[in-house]
């Protein structure tokens, strides 16, 4: 039994995930939020094109315009009464022909999805695949690409164990 135990910690050392800590766990003074580099796996998840300018649908939406009020975007959120999987639509005008969508694919839309302007041009965007794993990025409306993106994990769990390490 005692050699399972080992074996199994073994590979979960394995398969956990290194972190580049700012700051251990252990020095926290509660649970926290921190951020990794952004896993290549979650990239087709997040799907960025062009689509026509439905005037129509759009009329329907909150537009929640930028600071200079150039440019706005639309949400369009999963109904989350549903069975999943849920997706996100984004819909971002910014003085084109077109409409540029940003969709989130199958994340967890039960937790809290953040979209805020934080200037006239940057659009900042949080969401979670799950309980303890997220991701943000940054887009850039004028360059039409993401300019940062990284993952976001819930310490909680972390936090936890450093401090159970630290009692023994």
């Amino acid at each position: 039994m005692r050699s399972l135990v080992i074996l199994f910690f073994l590979i979960s050392l394995n398969n956990a995930p290194a972190y580049d800590w700012h700051t251990t766990p252990d020095k926290w003074t509660g649970p926290r939020i921190f951020h990794s580099e952004f896993y290549n796996n979650y990239e087709s998840r997040i799907q960025i094109s062009h689509t026509n300018i439905d005037e129509k649908i759009l009329r329907e939406k909150e537009r929640n315009y930028s600071p200079n009020g150039a440019y706005w975007f639309v949400v369009y959120s999963p109904d989350i009464m549903e069975p999943g999987p849920w997706s996100t639509e984004i819909r971002v005008f910014n003085e084109r022909d077109y409409i540029i969508k940003i969709e989130l694919i199958d994340h967890a839309a039960t937790y809290t999805t953040t979209i805020k302007w934080i200037n006239e041009k940057l659009i900042y965007i949080e969401l979670w695949w799950g309980r303890v794993l997220g991701t943000y990025f940054i887009f850039d409306v004028e360059k039409e690409k993401v300019v940062i993106r990284e993952m976001v994990h819930d310490g909680g769990i972390a936090f936890q164990q450093w401090q159970q390490n630290k009692q023994r």
